[in-house]
């Protein structure tokens, strides 16, 4: 096994100019990989800040802070007859979507189809180093890295370049693992799926902010506290353009929501830095909440008897051990095997069997996940007792 990765060789990318270069070689290749970083974990608007592309033989790093978007993006992204490959693209996707309007399609994750062979090698460096050989420097500090600072350093683009530079042999190397095992049509079934992915607006604020964690164990008094508390937080968090959890944890409102006289210093998880402009204002705002009319939560509103006793909990249990032992025998997930809403639904009411065997499911049943695991199913509901 070799001891490191061979060395990288990448254009950084922040010009018009530069951007046509590479776009060409980008074109002209056969196979394009690609990855994102974003500025989320530094900013309250969360922000495309880098692009990388890897063909064979070279890798760009690209700035759409320097550049803007990139021409000619949606067009390369929309032939099906490129592959594009990436690892774990669930978030590129929903940027992509969110911040251009663009979707990929010709798509080939290669986090699915270590999902499809072992999920034990789901993640990037460690797949790297199982099916190449290659050991691939992941270090902490580099992946919390804020993408929107500028100049980065030269350790923050190599380790973005390493993002992209592996995936063309590790596709190769995956497609022969999969082509072994029978399970081509399995990928290509997930990957299509996948290019559906579309970015989805957030919950309106007011929703959020009585429904986050720990919320539902409130009294309605102190609800209306937490919510007063919570929309202070987020308007302080847009102005210092600052993610919210780092300028107040959340378990620092639920603490204020219980006890609305609490000193400000006192609480966990709060600037230091950020409480001496405003902690007058925090003050006020869970004063407010004491005054305003109680919030009772919403899952309160809605309560219903807990279908989830005597036969349908036997049914669940009897249905969850198959497919455990289905995923055991084909080294996957379970819930990769078959999709745990659709199971559940079965479990509570096994008239459903039919219609999600066939393929009218609405949670998303797979071609291949039918073929593999319906008679299980099927043969499960038929045991006696189920």
């Amino acid at each position: 096994m070799e001891s490191g990765p061979p060395p990288i060789r990448f254009a950084l990318v922040t010009n018009p100019a530069e951007w046509d270069r590479a776009l060409q070689a980008i074109r002209s290749a056969s196979i394009v990989c690609f990855d994102l970083e974003s500025n989320g974990f530094f900013h309250y608007s969360e922000r495309v800040s880098l692009m990388q592309f890897a063909v064979p033989g070279q890798a760009f790093i690209v700035d759409p802070i320097a550049l803007g978007e990139p021409g000619g993006l949606g067009e390369l992204f929309a032939d099906p007859r490129k592959p594009k490959v990436l690892h774990g693209c669930d978030y590129d996707l929903r940027s992509l979507d969110r911040e251009y309007g663009i979707n990929i399609h010709g798509l080939y994750d290669t986090a699915i189809a270590t999902q499809l062979l072992n999920p034990e090698l789901m993640g990037l460096a460690r797949a790297i180093e199982s099916y190449l050989g290659i050991r691939v420097s992941k270090p902490a500090r580099l992946q919390r890295s804020d993408w929107s600072r500028r100049p980065l350093p030269p350790d923050a683009l190599a380790y973005a370049a390493a993002d992209v530079a592996h995936l063309e042999p590790l596709k190769r190397a995956l497609d022969a693992k999969l082509a072994e095992l029978g399970r081509q049509e399995w990928m290509v079934e997930e990957c299509a799926l996948m290019e559906g992915i579309r970015f989805e607006e957030p919950e309106a604020l007011e929703l959020s902010a009585i429904t986050a964690k720990g919320t539902y164990d409130l009294s309605p008094a102190e609800l209306a506290v937490y919510r007063e508390v919570y929309l202070f937080r987020e308007d302080e968090a847009e102005r210092l353009d600052r993610p919210p959890f780092k300028v107040m944890a959340n378990e620092a409102i639920l603490a204020l929501a219980r006890d609305p006289g609490r000193r400000p210093e006192e609480l966990p998880g709060t600037s230091r830095h950020w409480l001496g402009e405003a902690a007058a204002g925090l003050r006020e705002a869970a004063r407010r909440g004491t005054k305003a009319p109680p919030v009772t939560h919403p899952s309160r509103m809605k309560r219903s008897p807990n279908p989830w006793y005597g036969e349908a909990r036997e049914r669940w249990q009897r249905l969850h051990a198959a497919r455990l032992e289905a995923a055991k025998a084909l080294g996957i997930g379970a819930a990769v095997l078959w999709p745990t809403k659709s199971l559940e639904a079965i479990a509570l009411d096994p008239a459903r069997a039919p219609a999600e065997i066939s393929g009218e499911s609405g949670f998303g049943v797979r071609k291949w996940q039918r073929q593999v695991f319906g008679h299980a199913i099927e043969a499960t509901l038929a045991q006696p007792g189920a």
